[in-house]
């Protein structure tokens, strides 16, 4: 007779076997679930293990380090490109909870066409988040939708081809009875728009947020080359679009 524990053992280890058949038989037929799952452990994966692992490695080797913040497939050289979809090159990094950073040990800060997809409230954090984490004299541009430009679309106060090129831009269509009233609507509402902010609002809020100096340029225009270099939108064929509904500020600590 062979003794007790090797037949528990061998009975624990055919419960494994038949456990893990019967979760593997599920997720085949439940595919929805296993990408799900998957998704969810490759995402926690990047955030808690790749992230920090990139932002220490990035960190030591940068003499002045510099955050672009919802890249997307805007992956900048010297700069630790970040993005709350990130790919394996990327930081996960969502502007609203409190960045990975010590005090004042950024050189730079990039949001083009970001803060705009949070709630004022929280892009007010981030704002008060990016001038803690900034040296002095340490500078946030951030790119960003203009309202007051959206506005002027009621009026004549526009250039003759914008319309037609913003509808065909984002395939839009192009028979709408009104032009203006379905390019606000798209941008207030679209790609998880929460707060499209006027110049004095921006303004305001980078003030309120410690910034001491603050200046308004237009997109694709800066005299600091870091910035130059990474701002994308300002370099496409939609050049015109943008120069006429963004804004950019930056805004030094």
């Amino acid at each position: 007779m062979k003794p007790r524990f090797e037949s528990s053992l061998a009975n624990r280890a055919a419960q494994v076997v038949i456990t893990l058949a019967g979760l593997a038989l599920f997720l085949a037929i439940r595919p929805d679930i296993y990408a799900s799952v998957s998704n969810r452990l490759m995402s926690d994966y990047q955030r808690k293990v790749v992230t920090p692992k990139l932002i220490s490695d990035y960190m030591q080797r940068s003499r002045e380090p510099k955050l672009q913040v919802g890249a997307g497939l805007n992956n900048a050289d010297g700069w630790l490109n970040s993005d709350i979809e990130p790919s394996a090159t990327q930081a996960y990094i969502d502007i609203t909870e409190r960045l990975p950073f010590h005090d004042m040990t950024l050189h730079a800060i990039l949001g083009e066409q970001v803060i705009e997809h949070v709630t004022y409230e929280e892009g007010f954090r981030f704002f008060r988040e990016a001038w803690r984490v900034l040296a002095p004299g340490g500078k946030l541009r951030v790119i960003t939708p203009n309202l007051l430009s959206f506005v002027a679309l009621f009026s004549d106060q526009k250039p003759p081809a914008y319309m037609a090129r913003k509808l065909d831009f984002h395939y839009w269509p192009a028979d709408t009875p009104d032009p203006a009233c379905f390019i606000i609507n798209g941008e207030m509402r679209s790609w998880g728009h929460q707060f499209v902010y006027t110049p004095k609002m921006l303004r305001a809020s980078l003030e309120k947020a410690g910034f001491a100096d603050v200046r308004q340029y237009a997109p694709g225009v800066t005299d600091d080359p870091d910035f130059k270099a990474v701002e994308v939108r300002a370099k496409t064929e939609w050049k015109d679009l943008n120069d006429f509904d963004s804004m950019a500020f930056e805004a030094t600590r």
